[in-house]
């Protein structure tokens, strides 16, 4: 795969490889741990049908998000909360959801799906991303698309990260 790689320019040794998701686009757990409602899903149940009520379910898959993570090879992650999951009632004056608190047992780790664009077109029924994610299997089981492994070998060979094998 090396060999056939596109490379737009040589990356500095010290280039910090990343990725990043919103947590619309990757918790699931809609219902779960007493989370609140989101514009979105008011947005999304109402008249298009393609709701993020599932989305990846990194809610409660995050330990196989973070292997994915570290079959990337990426340096760093960003990421967003659901406020509506943390504070349900929409007010940050009340004390957190201790729930959904609990629910991240490791610190700085949290879940993702990567490349979810174009919902806009076609709602979230197309699934994209650089993992195949197994909607009909209860872990969600993640497995690399081709296109994560070419991301992959760019990080291996311009940012030389320490790659590990995808369980």
């Amino acid at each position: 795969m090396a060999n056939q790689l596109f490379l737009h320019d040589n990356f500095p040794t010290d280039f910090l490889w990343a990725t990043g998701t919103s947590a619309f686009q990757t918790e699931g757990a809609w219902e779960q741990d007493g989370k609140g409602i989101s514009i979105w899903d008011n947005f999304t149940h109402s008249r298009f049908g393609g709701t993020a009520d599932i989305a990846s379910d990194s809610y409660l898959h995050w330990e196989e998000d973070v292997k994915a993570l570290t079959f990337l090879g990426v340096k760093a992650y960003t990421f967003s909360l659901s406020w509506p999951r943390l504070f349900p009632d929409g007010s940050a004056q009340n004390k957190p959801n201790l729930p959904a608190v609990l629910q991240v047992h490791v610190i700085g780790y949290t879940a993702w799906s990567l490349l979810d664009g174009f919902e806009w077109d076609y709602g979230y029924d197309i699934r994209r991303g650089l993992f195949y994610i197994d909607f009909s299997e209860p872990k969600r089981n993640r497995r690399p698309k081709t296109s994560a492994l070419y991301y992959r070998e760019i990080i291996a060979q311009n940012g030389k990260a320490h790659i590990h094998t995808f369980l």
